[in-house]
């Protein structure tokens, strides 16, 4: 899915993206990370949720679009607050993109009631 979002952003729609996902060396993840902060040519970062999730400032974003879950819903908590860190100054959206009928409608039932379960251990103590 990554592969496809990627493509149609560079190719279909012409927007400057950066991508970052589990091939993408440690080393050049901070290149990109500068460049998604600071080049107002570069509109977009493609992100997998377990590579984009840990150590990364993605402040410049006011839209995140996740186009992939985790089971673990810390995971996902995690990639959110990428773009929800200090120096943030806006608001941001958040969407999940889920296709009907497929694995995604389990994950998402299964994740949602991790998190409220999480909900009535965290309010009852």
């Amino acid at each position: 899915m990554i592969d496809a979002i990627h493509e149609f952003l560079l190719k279909k729609k012409k927007v400057g993206c950066i991508r970052i996902d589990g091939s993408t060396p440690a080393v050049a993840r901070q290149a990109l990370v500068t460049d998604f902060q600071g080049k107002d040519a570069i509109r977009a970062a493609v992100l997998s949720i377990r590579a984009g999730g840990v150590g990364l400032t993605l402040t410049a974003a006011s839209t995140v679009i996740f186009a992939e879950l985790s089971w673990t819903p810390g995971d996902l908590i995690q990639a959110e607050d990428r773009a929800h860190r200090i120096g943030q100054v806006s608001s941001v959206n958040i969407y999940y993109l889920l296709a009907n009928d497929t694995v995604d409608d389990i994950i998402w039932d299964v994740v949602q009631s991790k998190l409220e379960n999480l909900g009535q251990v965290n309010c009852c103590q």
